[in-house]
């Protein structure tokens, strides 16, 4: 079965602390897994980074603070996670990275049918995103020790919901590694 890693919205206003929309301390507890995760995939299957493009009117700031706005820093990758060439970007303006985007296409050219995910926030665009993948078909893993939310209990609840509403696989990122 041909995989992808996905690496949800890992970016600088969601993960430094002078971010714009900045999730908090922990979340730094993922970005070296997180980059291992990256780093030891690349040569066994592709990687896809999302990224939170806002415009400047976007109405989803009347829900959040203005963040992630297209072509500021804020909106970049964090600098943790080495983003190469060969890697896919998928450039989304609502929770899931399948919305109003070509995920699914690149997906479907690639041959892709099962997706690790990581990243933030796994109770809001990590949740979205892997329901909508299984919805179109697509077997979901999780990669717990590489996502984080804003607390305890909303990573807890969106690991709960993925597994029996959506029958996602929560691993560990050892898990992962071993069975590359």
């Amino acid at each position: 079965m041909r995989s992808a890693l996905v690496v949800v919205d890992m970016q600088k206003d969601f993960c430094y602390p002078d971010g714009k929309l900045f999730g908090g301390e922990h979340l730094s507890s993922i970005f070296e897994p997180t980059a291992r995760a990256v780093s030891e995939t690349r040569k066994k299957m592709p990687v896809i980074f999302t990224q939170d493009w806002h415009r400047k009117d976007d109405p989803e700031f009347e829900i959040w603070p203005e963040h992630c706005v297209a072509n500021t820093e804020g909106a970049e990758i964090i600098d943790e996670l080495e983003v190469r060439e060969e890697d896919y970007i998928v450039r989304k303006r609502r929770y899931s990275a399948f919305f109003g985007t070509d995920l699914d296409l690149t997906l479907r050219e690639l041959g892709i049918e099962k997706l690790y995910l990581t990243g933030v926030l796994t109770n809001i665009c990590v949740l979205h995103t892997a329901g909508d993948a299984v919805l179109r078909g697509y077997k979901v893993a999780v990669i717990k020790d590489c996502t984080a939310a804003l607390n305890d209990y909303d990573y807890e609840y969106a690991l709960k919901h993925m597994e029996n509403v959506f029958s996602a696989e929560i691993i560990t990122l050892s898990d992962f590694l071993q069975g590359l």
